[in-house]
């Protein structure tokens, strides 16, 4: 994430864009919360990961855990 990332015009857009009411009282809300998430997602894409990372299991919920082996 770069520096001159505009949180504020960004949530303005983003709203327009999929037609959300915009109240310009919570803009200051939505760009903070905006510029958080940025900040926590240079941090995961920071990490390296190779091909033999792999992904973490997918929960679905309502699904029963597969059984082990022999327990």
């Amino acid at each position: 994430m770069t520096q001159d990332f505009d949180a504020e015009a960004y949530a303005k857009a983003a709203a327009a864009a999929v037609g959300l009411p915009l109240d310009p009282r919570h803009l200051p809300g939505v760009a903070l919360n905006l510029r958080l998430a940025a900040r926590m997602a240079a941090i995961v894409e920071g990490m390296p990961i190779t091909p033999a990372d792999e992904a973490a299991p997918v929960f679905v919920a309502g699904r029963d855990a597969p059984k082990e082996e022999g327990a």
